[in-house]
């Protein structure tokens, strides 16, 4: 498999969780913990892209992990990932996997998995997704769904059920699935010189209706692989009670 980097993008002033870089999961620092399971990965080097020293200063003497200053006004964080390319000068053709700086029980296999299916389909994009087990996740709006051609190429991502199920889902009360549905994974693959075209291209339509940023690449004509997980990833952090959660978890498998 062609060499690649690990991304992190981490932002202090979380809107919804302030400081979250710094909350201690399992013991450690949110973003050092990302950066340990990130390591496990086949990544040549990890880059953790961060907007505050308070969170560059728990990372410092990280072996094979190198941190980038990026400014505190990203709109996102693929946007602060341009801004480590340009500030670094990585080569445009470098693979850059996308890791969420919240995201501490990443599984190193999904970052592998991820960044081979890049380079297997030659697309612009890739990232992963699993399979909906229950009724209650299809009609979830915070549950970014997936639907993909018989060649691993995303055809759309929503917030509504997709793919609808006309003669199911009109009667209401819905008590099982009749098609299969895939639930969207946020990791992604992508060359350097994507990411810069990406930071480049203006906000679409699609994008701001969904509020999904995927949507802007493809409604400028770019190819999103799409790769099954065959075991689903643990859940992130976006509140105070995903902390806890994980934390139970932690406490649970490791004492």
């Amino acid at each position: 498999m062609q060499d690649y980097i690990v991304a992190i993008p981490s932002r202090f002033a979380s809107t919804r969780f302030p400081g979250k870089p710094l909350v201690l999961v399992g013991g450690i620092p949110m973003v050092k913990r990302v950066c340990m399971q990130a390591l496990k990965s086949k990544a040549k080097q990890v880059i953790a892209c961060v907007d505050d020293e308070r969170v560059s200063a728990v990372l410092n003497g990280m072996d094979k992990v190198q941190v980038c200053m990026t400014s505190t006004d990203c709109n996102c964080g693929t946007d602060r990932l341009a801004q480590m390319i340009k500030k670094l000068n990585i080569d445009e053709n470098t693979v850059i996997v996308n890791v969420q700086g919240d995201e501490p029980l990443i599984d190193p296999k999904h970052i592998d998995q991820v960044a081979k299916l890049l380079e297997d389909t030659k697309a612009d994009m890739a990232t992963l997704c699993f399979e909906i087990d229950n009724v209650k996740d299809v009609f979830d709006l915070n549950c970014v769904k997936v639907v993909f051609d018989k060649n691993q190429k995303a055809i759309y991502f929503s917030r509504a059920p997709i793919p609808y199920e006309r003669d199911n889902f009109k009667l209401g009360n819905v008590q099982e699935l009749k098609h299969k549905h895939y639930h969207h994974v946020g990791i992604y693959a992508y060359k350097a010189k994507t990411v810069l075209e990406y930071a480049a291209m203006s906000q679409t339509s699609l994008e701001i209706a969904e509020s999904l940023e995927q949507l802007r690449l493809m409604e400028n004509g770019k190819s999103i692989a799409v790769g099954i997980c065959t075991e689903p990833p643990k859940t992130g952090v976006d509140t105070k009670e995903d902390l806890d959660r994980i934390n139970a978890y932690l406490k649970e498998i490791e004492g």
